[in-house]
């Protein structure tokens, strides 16, 4: 028999997944999409970008260090294969395409 900890679904050490877009995408297009930092475990997250070619951008989430809200920060750009750009408006992220057509996932670890 296994005690209730053995049993629980929590692992404080895995990370929470978002798909958060699955878009074609024409040069210079962009898209908004909302975002929920309540899933967040922590005040850190990494916002993972792929294209169907393999190629690949990632933006960790930076907190404001002035404010007490996780909301509060910017996604800083880490790597970035595909040319895109990302900004942060409070409860939401707008994703502006590079100059070429390609289909992007895009998934938010928190």
């Amino acid at each position: 028999m296994k005690a209730s900890a053995e049993t629980s679904d929590y692992h404080p050490n895995e990370k929470i997944i978002n798909k958060i877009l699955s878009k074609s995408f024409a040069p210079f297009e962009s898209v908004v999409t909302g975002i929920q930092f309540s899933d967040f475990r922590d005040d850190s997250a990494l916002l993972m970008i792929k294209n169907d070619r393999g190629e690949s951008a990632e933006f960790s989430w930076q907190q404001n260090v002035v404010s007490s809200h996780i909301e509060k920060g910017y996604f800083k750009e880490v790597m970035n294969d595909l040319g895109v750009t990302v900004h942060h408006n409070e409860d939401s992220i707008t994703v502006i395409n590079g100059g070429a057509q390609q289909f992007l996932t895009a998934e938010l670890k928190g």
